[in-house]
C-alpha cells in the first residue's frame, strides 16, 4: 500500500515522499535543494519563505 499523496509546502507538487516538519512535507527534490543551496542562490530566499509557512502553519495550530 503506498503513502497518501502530499503536497509540497516549497514546490507545491503532489508527492509521495519527502520529509513532514509540523505536518507539512517537503518533498525530497525539494529537500535536496534546500540542503545544497547556498545564501547566494536566487532561490534560497523560495526556500526560506517555504520553511516560514511550515512555521506559520505550526503556530496556527
Amino acid at each position: 500500500m503506498q503513502p497518501p499523496l502530499a503536497e509540497c509546502i516549497i514546490c507545491h507538487k503532489s508527492k509521495l515522499y519527502g520529509i513532514h516538519v509540523c505536518g507539512q512535507l517537503i518533498c525530497l527534490d525539494c529537500e535536496r535543494a534546500i540542503v545544497h543551496s547556498n545564501v547566494e542562490d536566487e532561490a534560497y530566499a523560495h526556500y526560506v519563505e517555504g520553511m516560514k509557512r511550515i512555521w506559520l502553519s505550526a503556530l496556527s495550530l
